[in-house]
């Protein structure tokens, strides 16, 4: 008899002719939760778009218990009893807790829906997992942490054969992640195949019944949980030892130091959100990194940094004078920039051309002084079109029209114009290419040498080894561990990263 819900065999995806699956295959058995587990850009989220239907895969089979599924869709994955939970949500902010849950499956009396149902089915739900909602309050006026566990709820509603679960966790407390676990192991019993996401390596090895290790788009390892320990999932994850970081240390180090560099910010106790206690200083031509898991408290600190975020408690210092920063223009009067992870949300007006994305700060800033000189902004932005090399035909191009790394460069360029001292850089990459990323990182570098201080996070390690100066791990709100360059190990960061101090050595089971 099939034990396998769920096979996937020789699944290969690529995009724009890059491999992100190579040949993957693995199985899911009924009644089991199994850890997938990489590191970012492994092709984790990818592999679930796959068997959810969301990408059609170059080549390859799926079977769900042991008949191959052609063609898979959404609609048909659904109609398969496999549910999903999205890393990012996916809830309609003007609709209920209630609709959301039920959206797809809407209770209905007489034809019309059933409005008095829906809630009380949704009410009843929520208490299953001793949650604490409102089922009929809108997902807007929710927490981030009640929008998750909203999203959970929603996936278990439709009563499962298959669940796929992309970083739930992220978002929750301690409390709300052991209901989750509770809940996934009452999925188990019923015969449900979980699959969990996560790269809270304890949760990992804590709930899951056998663990697979996927790297660069290919499996790499597969086994009952109880044979891994964290740094060992880390070894496998990055396919680098200890040994391996023995002669990489010589070639990062780095001739930057402290010493005699001026402070441009200083933070004392700075509490915010679920960070506490943050306290650090960034040097005039320094980039300092920022590691965390998501939900650490990193996005916080910037948020706060920036007044985004209002701080609880503590005091920032900007050139050695207390600053007051309650909103954006607080921090722009200080000399701060913010380069967002979302660049369109948060960075870039898109209905506009280059050069009035990169002089719109600076302009605001001249409307309370004088008439703003039009020629003069030209020639501005012409001026840093060069300098940072940004590939347009024209300063008035719109800027939607440009590639993402272009755009990313082009907002870089806005805080340059206004000549700002720090600038804040909140997963500065995301969502460009290759290429783009080198040139985008390149230009991070340039700028601090030329005397700016630089707050810099990225979800990738390497890349966050390869531009900071130094690294400080955030792990639940709380400033975990600091490395400087000669310290540099990626598998040790990423343990830091999980709360785990620094291992001596490799598992003997490996």
């Amino acid at each position: 008899m099939e034990q396998s819900a769920l096979r996937i065999s020789k699944i290969i995806k690529s995009f724009d002719g890059i491999k992100a699956l190579k040949g993957l295959s693995l199985s899911f058995n009924k009644g089991e939760i199994v850890g997938l587990v990489g590191s970012n850009g492994a092709g984790k989220s990818t592999l679930l778009n796959v068997i959810w239907g969301a990408y059609a895969p170059d080549s390859g089979d799926i079977f769900i218990n042991g008949e191959q599924v052609k063609k898979i869709s959404p609609t048909k994955a659904q109609e398969l009893g496999i549910s999903i939970i999205f890393q990012h949500r996916r809830l309609m902010p003007y609709m209920t807790v209630a609709e959301n849950i039920f959206i797809d499956n809407m209770p209905k009396k007489h034809g019309i829906v059933d409005f008095k149902k829906m809630s009380k089915d949704a009410q009843d739900l929520l208490k299953m997992l001793s949650l604490d909602i409102d089922s009929s309050k809108k997902v807007e006026e929710l927490s981030a942490e009640e929008k998750q566990l909203v999203e959970i709820v929603k996936a278990c509603s439709k009563n499962p054969k298959i669940l796929l679960m992309d970083e739930p966790t992220t978002a929750l407390r301690q409390g709300d992640v052991d209901r989750l676990f509770t809940l996934m192991r009452t999925l188990k019993s019923r015969g449900c195949s979980v699959v969990f996401i996560s790269h809270r390596l304890k949760e990992v090895i804590e709930i899951s019944d056998r663990i697979s290790i996927i790297r660069d788009g290919a499996n790499v390892s597969d086994g009952p949980s109880t044979q891994y320990s964290p740094d060992r999932i880390v070894e496998e994850m990055s396919g680098i030892t200890a040994t391996d970081f023995e002669h990489q240390r010589d070639v990062t180090d780095s001739s930057f130091s402290h010493a005699g560099q001026e402070v441009l910010l200083r933070t004392e106790g700075l509490k915010v959100a679920n960070s506490q206690s943050i306290s650090f200083e960034l040097h005039k031509g320094e980039i300092l990194g920022f590691a965390g898991l998501g939900g650490s408290g990193v996005e916080d600190i910037f948020e706060s940094l920036y007044g985004l975020k209002t701080k609880q408690a503590g005091d920032i210092e900007i050139e050695n004078q207390h600053a007051t920063i309650r909103s954006p223009m607080d921090a722009i009067k200080h000399g701060l920039g913010f380069v967002s992870e979302d660049r369109q949300l948060n960075g870039e007006f898109l209905e506009l051309s280059v050069k009035d994305n990169i002089c719109i700060p600076s302009g605001q800033k001249k409307r309370l002084f004088s008439m703003i000189n039009r020629s003069e902004e030209t020639l501005a932005a012409a001026s840093y079109i060069e300098k940072l090399n940004i590939k347009t035909e024209s300063s008035q191009k719109l800027i939607k029209n440009l590639s993402g790394g272009n755009q990313q460069k082009a907002i870089i360029a806005k805080w340059l114009q206004l000549q700002s001292k720090i600038i804040i850089m909140c997963e500065p990459t995301a969502g460009i290419d290759v290429a783009a990323k080198s040139d985008v990182n390149a230009l991070i570098q340039q700028i601090a040498e030329e005397g700016k201080g630089i707050l810099y996070t990225s979800s990738y390690i390497t890349e966050l080894m390869h531009v900071s100066d130094r690294i400080i791990v955030v792990y639940q709100g709380q400033m975990f561990k600091e490395f400087s360059r000669s310290q540099y190990d990626h598998n040790q960061i990423y343990l830091a990263m999980n709360g785990i101090e620094e291992q001596s050595g490799v598992n003997d089971e490996h």
